[in-house]
């Protein structure tokens, strides 16, 4: 599978999520290329897979819109991203749309068994993160509540 349709399933997991999930309304740009790093929003939620693929995804926004997003899940409002319900929405929301993208990517190829590694949460405005030997590609997608971008790192595991 060429890199570029790596990401394909966790866009059209991204997109169902936030329109069937939070009620909001999605648009997005084109994938590009990122290479082997890139720089955070604010918030930044990491998902790594096992088995039949290695590597992460990566769901990145700013804090602002971590903030709407779990006001949109929890119904209460926050004043800052340390609050544990911020982070937490954001971890769930990452696992979803990475449990929705794999488990359409192993219906379609059963043999791949990918599985998830449980979700991390890092905050820090303009943290570099770099993915070690797997080069990335990227969607910015622009929803009601702010900017989300998602990245995706993975590779096929060889037999």
């Amino acid at each position: 599978m060429e890199a570029n349709a790596r990401i394909v399933p966790f866009i059209k997991a991204t997109s169902n999520v936030f329109k069937e999930m939070l009620d909001l309304t999605v648009s997005s740009g084109q994938t590009e290329n990122e290479g082997d790093s890139f720089i955070s929003r604010g918030v930044t939620v990491i998902v790594g897979f096992t088995g039949g693929w290695k590597g992460l995804f990566f769901l990145d926004m700013s804090q602002e819109t971590a903030m709407k997003l779990a006001t949109i899940l929890t119904g209460e409002d926050y004043q800052s991203v340390a609050d544990e319900e911020v982070l937490l929405s954001c971890a769930e929301v990452g696992n979803i749309i990475s449990g929705n993208a794999t488990t359409g990517v192993n219906n379609a190829q059963p043999g791949l068994n990918i599985r998830l590694t449980p979700p991390s949460v890092f905050v820090g405005e303009d943290m570099s993160i770099f993915n070690v030997r797997l080069s990335s590609w990227s969607l910015l997608m622009q929803t009601d509540i702010g900017a989300i971008k998602i990245n995706v790192a993975v590779e096929e595991v060889k037999k």
